[in-house]
């Protein structure tokens, strides 16, 4: 059997430093895959620390849903990932905290917050005086209280009543004031200034304004990180101003009376490790995203002219990240998590066999249905609209997905096994005879492009193609019947059964002229004026569930 193939990303790992840096060697050995210990495959967005060293993994798995997981580094090697959130419903997770409580609390793009103290659930929307329904980021201050970034501004709880902070600054770049509320990033400093990196201009809020981020006139826009170090010093990344017809963006350091340009490498998260090194994600070139690397700052040469910045592995997004208290460095990229340790990356999701998923042939079920032209009738009363119905056993098949997304596969089904089902208890009507089994006992799909959304006119192609209506898939491939093989589109939905990509289900309608194939008995087209005709479209139900 021809299985269509699945096209692999490789990153490539090269070692090399911004403009006007210091180079270094890297000390990466090799890149491996964890066998035993499948993580999530979600953008992983943000990373966090959990109680009892556990590690917090939230971002979105596509444009419907995200999850959050909790990694418990004492049974790694088993089932170290736990799925947080997947009785909270199909939500946009973007951020977690486990506050020092220990009470957990999920934001969500679509959602609003939720609250889960161990014992109960509680939903957090602006019905109770959140800002807005997209959080993006949650944080916890000194005092114990917990902060939002919204996209409608900040929103401060005090574990009783909400309270909301829109800057009342003019943009001093965009015009579209509303961006200066969509924020993506929170910190208090040492000194109890809330810093505030927004979609529009960056600020900090002393408790009684706000004070727009400048550096030599221009605002700081587009703020995702900020980062205190150990001596006191704020780190950002954004773009400062327009200027010449593009936004000069990059790493910058303020020293509490003027920001130093520290690289021209962008970051979407910055942290620092217990040896003092600054680690960031994010682009090469803030001006071009499309290649993006985890980068290391060493720590004796932070606050030099020129910082020595190892660059440890690139790709095409890097996002989330956290020094674990083991000191191995978690970062995240679009499809998963992955652990550094000094010498090798530990890849949890991209591993080979991980993407072949194997139908389970028990909850998996092919149902056919065809008509007679004119269903039957007692008289002059129609008393059914002569439609059978049966089913057919699939033998095997697989799935291949990729980031979660359907890239090809294959299903055979036992022709032996097709039959009519009836109302009564009668014995089922097995219908080999119909066919020519013992010539051609197996059929197969094999699927050769499969497309996101469908806009409901696909047009019947002359090899055999079907109509197509609403699906958020349309899945195209070549179906062999009775030896001849077309081409078919259908609509399906896919969703998977849990956020760790376990169980994926895969539901869809088929709807195909059984003449194309040789299997003309009785067909319209030859006995339009008899009752007995039977209709040539013939619909075929499918649930496929398939399990790696």
């Amino acid at each position: 059997m021809n299985y269509s193939p699945v096209y692999v990303l490789f990153w490539m790992v090269v070692f090399c430093t911004s403009c006007g840096q210091n180079q270094t060697n890297s000390p990466i050995n090799t890149i491996k895959s964890e066998i035993k210990d499948i993580g999530p495959n979600i953008m992983v967005r943000n990373i966090k620390k959990g109680r009892n060293g556990t590690i917090l993994i939230a971002g979105p798995n596509n444009s419907s849903f995200g999850d959050v997981f909790r990694y418990d580094p004492s049974r790694a090697g088993e089932k170290s990932f736990t799925n947080l959130t997947s009785r909270l419903g199909q939500h946009i997770f973007w951020d977690v905290l486990e506050d020092r409580r220990g009470n957990l609390w999920f934001a969500s793009t679509d959602s609003g917050v939720y609250y889960d103290n161990g014992k109960s659930i509680q939903h957090f929307t602006t019905t109770e005086g959140l800002a807005n329904n997209r959080v993006t980021s949650v944080y916890e201050d000194k005092a114990g209280i917990i902060w939002f970034g919204t996209g409608g501004g900040v929103s401060r709880y005090d574990g009783k009543s909400f309270r909301n902070f829109t800057s009342p600054n003019t943009p001093l770049f965009f015009k579209e004031g509303h961006w200066n509320d969509d924020i993506h990033t929170i910190l208090e400093d040492k000194t109890g200034k809330l810093w505030v990196g927004t979609r529009g201009d960056a600020f900090v809020y002393d408790g009684k304004k706000f004070t727009t981020l400048t550096h030599k006139g221009e605002p700081f826009l587009d703020v995702w990180a900020i980062l205190e170090d150990s001596k006191g010093a704020i780190w950002l990344s954004g773009y400062n101003g327009f200027k010449g017809g593009h936004r000069p963006g990059g790493l910058y350091r303020y020293d509490g009376s003027t920001f130093t340009k520290v690289s021209e490498r962008g970051a979407y998260a910055i942290i620092q490790d217990k040896k003092g090194n600054i680690w960031t994600t994010g682009p090469v070139n803030p001006a071009n995203w499309t290649v993006q690397a985890l980068s290391r700052y060493d720590a004796t040469s932070l606050y030099s002219t020129k910082p020595t910045v190892t660059e440890i592995i690139s790709g095409k997004a890097f996002l989330g990240l956290l020094e674990a208290n083991d000191g191995s460095i978690w970062f995240g990229d679009a499809t998963g998590v992955y652990r550094y340790d000094g010498k090798t990356i530990t890849d949890f999701y991209n591993k080979e066999g991980q993407k072949k998923y194997i139908i389970d042939t028990k909850q998996s079920a092919i149902i056919w249905k065809g008509s007679r032209l004119l269903g039957g009738w007692e008289g002059p009363t129609l008393v059914s609209d002569g439609s059978s119905t049966g089913d057919v056993d699939i033998v095997k098949g697989e799935l291949l997905i990729e980031n979660r997304q359907l890239q090809g596969g294959a299903v055979e089904v036992d022709m032996n096994t097709i039959e009519q089902k009836f109302d009564d208890q009668r014995p089922h009507n097995k219908l080999p005879a119909f066919f020519d089994v013992k010539k051609f006992p197996v059929s197969t799909f094999v699927i050769t492009k499969v497309e996101t959304g469908n806009d409901g006119h696909t047009k019947v192609p002359t090899d055999g193609s079907i109509r197509v209506n609403e699906g958020n898939i349309k899945v195209t491939g070549n179906l062999t019947l009775e030896g001849i093989t077309k081409a078919v589109t259908f609509p399906a939905k896919m969703q998977f059964k849990d956020g760790m990509d376990g169980t994926v289900e895969v539901n869809g309608t088929l709807i195909l002229d059984r003449t194309d194939w040789g299997t003309d008995y009785g067909s319209e087209k030859y006995f339009y004026q008899s009752g007995d005709a039977i209709l040539d479209d013939v619909k075929l139900y499918m649930k496929i569930v398939a399990k790696k």
